[in-house]
């Protein structure tokens, strides 16, 4: 075979072995390649038998099906193990998010005693485990079922080899490190946020310590579905990098408008809801022992602390926006 046709061969294995689990892959491609020289060299009159081959050998992805066996199951196969590894991660940040927001709480509002600790933490966990476990299998059960239907329709069309998708560059894959420290990152805040109710007063500790909100209560209570909704679109995109593996022109299009999205809601909720407590400088002053008047330095930081906000959050975008866009147009990246 020429080179042409190696890397033709290629692209026809890495099409089959990315729909299955991580650990068939291996296995596959090294029968694959064995079974399409076999083939080849049973051929030695056509020049153009590795194209006849891989035609015989038809769509890679009704190939794929054949390789897993693919029955009818909530989760399939071909999620699966992306299915458990996404239980893995959302659970382990669900503890740590709600231990650190527990135990912030406990220190504002002490328990009775070690059971009720215990028990509040027990109960917490276990109905936060229930929710994570419900709405994940939920989402991944209609991506089983979104596959299924788009898999029927997109192969009543005729598949030829032009449809191989591109074999990735080394540069273009995402480490699975990456996205899974960014999940953690975000179930973590998504737990703190939603589960400490510490955020929602101004309280005292003892008469010695205080909590000074940088909120307003009652509008930090309103726009927390606001929050939410920024977490979950960000994880969303961290999602989508950890299931793709390489960086592609449909998920840099698909990050840079979520993330667009994103912005406009963190604008809102930075300069336009009223988030932010008027009286914190005074409050902080009146704290530190500084009478009723606030530090003119610090009232003025405060004052114009959403502008600030507001400025670099669209710089960030921008440039983040402008590096996305310079990568994947100038590294050839594939488009799917």
């Amino acid at each position: 075979m020429g080179g042409v046709h190696d890397h033709l061969v290629e692209r026809y294995v890495y099409a089959v072995t990315r729909r299955l689990p991580t650990a068939q892959r291996e296995d596959v491609s090294m029968e694959l390649h064995s079974l399409i020289d076999e083939m080849v060299q049973d051929r030695p009159e056509d020049p153009e038998s590795v194209v006849t081959v891989l035609m015989e050998m038809g769509d890679p992805a009704e190939l794929a099906d054949r390789y897993r066996g693919v029955q009818r199951h909530l989760i399939g196969s071909g999620y699966f193990d992306f299915y458990i590894l996404v239980l893995k991660i959302v659970g382990f940040a669900v503890s740590l998010g709600i231990v650190i927001s527990l135990a912030i709480g406990f220190a504002f509002n002490p328990p009775e005693s070690v059971g009720s600790i215990i028990g509040n933490m027990v109960g917490t966990l276990f109905a936060a485990y229930a929710q994570a476990f419900a709405w994940i299998t939920a989402t991944f059960a209609i991506m089983e079922w979104n596959q299924r239907r788009l898999g029927k329709s997109e192969r009543l069309e005729q598949w030829s080899l032009d449809d191989l998708p591109d074999i990735p560059q080394k540069s273009t894959i995402i480490p699975r490190s990456e996205p899974i420290a960014s999940l953690v990152f975000l179930v973590v805040v998504f737990a703190i946020l939603n589960a400490s109710t510490w955020l929602l007063k101004v309280t005292q500790i003892e008469h010695y310590t205080h909590f000074i909100n940088p909120f307003v209560p009652e509008v930090f209570k309103r726009v927390l579905i606001l929050f939410n909704l920024t977490i979950a679109i960000a994880m969303g995109i961290e999602f989508a990098k950890l299931y793709s593996g390489v960086q592609t022109k449909r998920l840099a299009l698909l990050t840079i408008g979520l993330k667009l999205v994103s912005l406009c809601i963190s604008l809102y909720i930075v300069a336009g809801s009223g988030i932010w407590n008027p009286d914190f400088a005074i409050q902080m002053a009146q704290v530190f022992g500084e009478g009723a008047g606030a530090n003119p330095f610090f009232q003025k930081f405060w004052n114009n602390l959403p502008t600030f906000l507001v400025v670099v959050m669209i710089f960030g975008y921008v440039v983040e926006t402008i590096q996305t866009v310079w990568r994947t147009w100038n590294l050839k990246i594939p488009e799917k």
